[in-house]
């Protein structure tokens, strides 16, 4: 049986969108490698952690929106930064 490795990574946004979540990879696959394939456009996350950025909204500042997602599909092209803080099973 292949076992998935589950790698916790911090996302963050061209929009200043930031997503904290797993990203499972099977068998020896490298997170660069799902990262720079062309073949995949889009990154799922889960036990995703979603923060928007502040906006000004009547005239005041609004708090930042937290949201936790089961499952969150993030496209690539939306990404400006990805850390991979480390390998957890």
């Amino acid at each position: 049986m292949i076992e998935a490795q589950k790698h916790y990574v911090c996302v963050t946004c061209i929009d200043g969108t930031s997503v904290e979540g797993f990203i499972s990879l099977l068998g020896d696959r490298k997170l660069a490698e799902v990262v720079n394939n062309p073949a995949e456009s889009f990154l799922c996350l889960s036990e995703a952690e979603v923060t928007y950025p502040e906006q000004i909204e009547s005239f005041k500042l609004a708090t930042k929106r937290i949201e936790l997602k089961e499952a969150f599909f993030l496209n690539k092209s939306a990404v400006k930064w990805i850390e991979d803080t480390g390998a957890r099973k």
